[in-house]
């Protein structure tokens, strides 16, 4: 299961009325919703900045142990 972080944010009381309108009409919290609006919409970059996917861990981690073989 993944960790939760609490986060406050500020939002504009006519945000705040839209957001529980699209809460309302999909079944949902606000959490929920924001969740699923940011994982719905398309980003450039998925990979956040300064940190490695799980295929550049094992590439690094494999580049190592071979040239630790060659050295």
């Amino acid at each position: 299961m993944t960790k939760v972080k609490r986060t406050n944010i500020s939002l504009s009381s006519d945000t705040l009325e839209r957001l529980d309108q699209y809460a309302i009409q999909n079944h949902t919290t606000r959490s929920q919703a924001i969740t699923m609006l940011v994982w719905e919409a398309k980003v450039k970059n998925p990979q956040a900045r300064g940190q490695m996917s799980v295929e550049d861990i094992a590439e690094d981690s494999n580049k190592r142990k071979r040239d630790a073989r060659s050295r």
